[in-house]
């Protein structure tokens, strides 16, 4: 599908060689915009080079402070301006709150929250007066908790409050946050073994393509899904529901659990 938006458009996308990063990037090619594609994978990297070889390729982790640095350091170099930047490297953790590896806890936060909100800001900086979005994907969890992501859903709550204090001060028209719900990625893979999917799980193909209609109309708010929209209203009224939901999470979890301690 062509975006007009995104036509001839200088883009970078974090998180690029997988998920719902490589997802974009394939979203995006037909719009015939030049591409930065982000990522800590290397190996990766390469194999999306060779099938798509008028992409820019960067390797950066951004879970350190200087990630950022290198982005910065390859569009100072290479281009004018960047009109869209879609943030969306994360990493998810999965374990009981007590037993989540709250050493690693920096890392986590620079990676989903510090990273996208400094490259946003940053960029904004080196190309003032130009006309930039930068698309954050946050998660559905910023709203509604389940078991075992204590850690990651600090992160995206952060995010979250972050961003409706910049819409409050009336300075934040350059700014989207995604809230995808579960999505058939390696995200689950990542985050720990055999653990539970969170109902429903969406492609990235579809995550992506709601990302890009979103981004490319300049919202706020982007809901790749109907149904959760639905529910967070409905919610509203009969606050039973999300209890509801969470008691049907805390069984899978308490499955997990128990799957766990038989090992």
């Amino acid at each position: 599908m062509l975006y007009k938006p995104f036509t001839e458009a200088h883009i970078i996308v974090t998180g690029a060689a997988s998920g719902i990063g490589l997802e974009l990037v394939k979203q995006l090619l037909p719009s015939n915009p030049q591409i930065l594609a982000v990522d800590f994978d290397q190996e990766r990297l390469e194999i999306l080079k060779s099938q798509f070889p008028k992409l820019y390729i960067l390797q950066a982790d951004l879970s350190l402070k200087s990630g950022n640095e290198d982005i910065l350091n390859w569009v100072s170099d290479n281009w004018n301006r960047v009109d869209f930047c879609f943030a969306n490297a994360g990493k998810a953790e999965f374990a009981p709150a007590e037993d989540q590896n709250w050493k690693a806890m920096d890392q986590l936060f620079q990676l989903n929250v510090y990273s996208p909100i400094q490259i946003g800001m940053a960029i904004r900086s080196l190309f003032p007066g130009a006309n930039f979005r930068l698309i954050i994907t946050a998660s559905a969890m910023s709203f509604w908790t389940i078991p075992g992501y204590s850690l990651y859903a600090a992160t995206k709550s952060a995010l979250l409050q972050w961003a409706r204090t910049v819409w409050l001060e009336k300075t934040g028209n350059w700014l989207s946050l995604v809230f995808p719900i579960a999505t058939k990625t390696q995200f689950f893979e990542t985050a720990g073994k055999d653990i539970p999917k969170a109902y429903p799980v969406q492609s990235p193909s579809w995550v992506a393509t709601a990302i890009l209609r979103g981004a490319a109309k300049g919202k706020k708010k982007i809901f790749p899904s109907p149904l959760f929209v639905s529910m967070l209203v409905l919610n509203r009224f009969f606050r039973f529901i999300r209890r509801l939901y969470q008691v049907f999470e805390y069984q899978k979890y308490k499955k997990w659990l128990k799957k766990q301690s038989e090992v």
